[in-house]
């Protein structure tokens, strides 16, 4: 019986382990996430009983990740009552269950981390490769089947995971690093995407300035000059400034001087606009979830006007997203999905004494920022595509990162 239970678990762990990897090396795959469900599924109806038998005590972390999503959903759940809106609206916020899921099923099964590393590394070829398909066929802006936008945030979450995940090795890694940085940096510029580069920026800043305390002044200096000199690229050479459309930055903020709404940065502001509106109409709980697009329709840019601007259905941005939508409780919810992951992680660097940026709870930690800085331009959680990239990625990693923490009260390493 228990040669049984241990071959059981044996199965668990590496089905998680390859759900891991398939989350990550199919994230720009057309419906590659669902080889991530069934195997997380199959690896949950594993590890459950012997989990139930065992008696081992769980995590406190685990409880604050649960009470934090199902405070997420309450929040929705709640506007959407209220509202009457319609059920599907409850789709993405609903993923941030997973954040709890995925973090028990690695913390139970003690799933190794590396599956996720070696995936990233898979899904940054897979996106390179795609990538390059698509501008060879004429594509203007590659991106998969999703929005370049989105396809170009999930590059940067499968960066994090690349550049933060990574072994601690000397040598050859930093040579696989480099291409894996190169790769990355290829598919944004074939996406077109402006809304990544700050984020894009933040992950090398702290690549090259966060490793060790030696000489790190001297690092930063040198990484400002690099990221400027970078930026400075885009904006002389007329390629990339017309890649990034940066060309076209004042004409399109100017124009929305005018009432141009239909550019990229105008129609942000527009949309910037509609959302202070409708925060200042009900500032406690918003216009009601699901009700953004109406708003847009409603705006005075949508009358006696066909516009592609009326077409747009949330913000751009998620604090406006969700401020406009359910107000001070929404902006708390959101707050909640951002800062609990953050809070566990900042728990296990502090209890670890982790100094330089590298494992499960930095990557976690450079994850939930990259996301804040990729959300002031981008509603992050109105795509299903990048909410499952937090949530999957996130849990998977804080309960690699509580795995750690046992095997090092415990001295039980045997799992690695």
């Amino acid at each position: 019986m228990q040669g049984r239970s241990t071959r059981r678990q044996d199965v668990a762990r590496g089905l998680a382990w390859l759900a891991g990897f398939f989350a990550a090396a199919l994230l720009v795959v057309p419906k590659g996430l669902s080889v991530f469900a069934v195997l997380m599924l199959a690896a949950t109806l594993l590890a459950l009983p012997d989990a139930w038998r065992s008696g081992r005590p769980v995590p406190r972390a685990l409880y604050v990740l649960l009470a934090g999503a199902l405070g997420v959903v309450a929040v929705v759940a709640v506007s959407m009552w209220r509202d009457g809106a319609p059920l599907s609206v409850l789709d993405n916020p609903s993923r941030a269950l997973l954040l709890p899921w995925c973090a028990w099923l690695a913390w139970t099964t003690r799933m190794r981390v590396s599956g996720l590393w070696y995936g990233a590394l898979t899904g940054l070829l897979i996106a390179f490769v795609v990538s390059i398909a698509q501008v060879s066929l004429g594509v203007e802006r590659a991106g998969s089947d999703a929005n370049p936008i989105v396809f170009a945030n999930a590059v940067l979450a499968l960066l994090v995971l690349a550049v933060f995940c990574r072994p601690a090795r000397d040598g050859w890694s930093w040579l696989l690093l480099a291409v894996v940085i190169v790769l990355a940096n290829v598919v944004v510029i074939l996406s077109g995407s402006r809304g990544v580069l700050p984020g894009l920026g933040l992950v090398m800043l702290m690549l090259l300035v966060g490793t060790t305390a030696r000489h790190r002044w001297w690092r930063l200096g040198g990484a400002a000059c690099l990221l400027l000199a970078l930026f400075a690229a885009m904006w002389t050479i007329p390629w990339l400034s017309g890649q990034f459309r940066l060309d076209q930055l004042h004409d399109d903020v100017s124009g929305f001087a005018a009432g141009e709404v239909d550019q990229p940065i105008s129609a942000r502001m527009g949309l910037l606009s509609v959302a202070w509106d409708a925060f200042r109409a009900s500032p406690m709980t918003g216009a009601g979830v699901g009700t953004f697009a109406d708003r847009i329709d409603a705006s005075a840019y949508c009358q006696g006007a066909q516009r592609h601007f009326c077409g747009l259905g949330h913000a751009h941005n998620d604090v406006a997203q969700w401020g406009a939508t359910m107000g001070l409780i929404g902006i708390a919810g959101l707050a909640m999905l951002y800062l609990t992951p953050l809070w566990v992680a900042a728990r296990q660097i502090r209890r670890d004494r982790l100094h330089a940026p590298i494992g499960p709870a930095w990557t976690v930690g450079m994850l939930v920022a990259t996301y804040v800085v990729s959300g002031l331009t981008q509603s992050m959680f109105a795509h299903g595509l990048s909410t499952s990239a937090f949530v999957v990625f996130g849990g998977l990693l804080l309960g690699g990162a509580l795995v750690r923490d046992a095997d090092r009260s415990t001295g039980d390493y045997s799992h690695k």
